[in-house]
């Protein structure tokens, strides 16, 4: 891939980490501030389980997306590192070059289309 290409992916990849560091932040902050109201609420035995059960519920939902979004940095880090090596671009299973739209959709994909598809439609098997 051409310097242009990786510096063009590049600034893409950095605009996505930046939204995920945001988004991660903002949960962060948010799974804090609920321990810490839950932890500092002498009267929270006074509270009805079903708002328990609520502010439980609401805690694992955002616990599931930190996980998501760890998970998005991770693959976008990962992708930086391609870049930084020159293997951007280059399926990891096959070898070939993926494609710029597919590239542009999901920039840190590691995967050309088909070895997608395939893997997908062998996860799909094992179920």
């Amino acid at each position: 891939m051409e310097r242009e290409q990786l510096d063009f992916y590049r600034d893409l990849l950095m605009g996505e980490r930046k939204k995920v560091m945001k988004i991660i932040e903002g949960i962060d902050e948010n799974l804090s501030n609920n321990i810490r109201d839950s932890v500092g609420n002498v009267s929270a035995y006074a509270t009805h389980l079903a708002d328990l059960g609520t502010d439980s519920d609401e805690r694992e939902k955002e616990t599931y997306m930190l996980d998501r979004e760890l998970r998005n940095l991770k693959n976008i880090d990962n992708a930086l590192k391609r870049i930084h090596d020159k293997t951007y671009g280059v399926c990891n299973y096959c070898g070939d070059e993926i494609l710029s739209q597919r590239l542009k959709a999901i920039p840190y994909t590691e995967l050309c289309i088909n070895c997608k598809r395939n893997e997908e439609r062998i996860n799909n098997n094992h179920r």
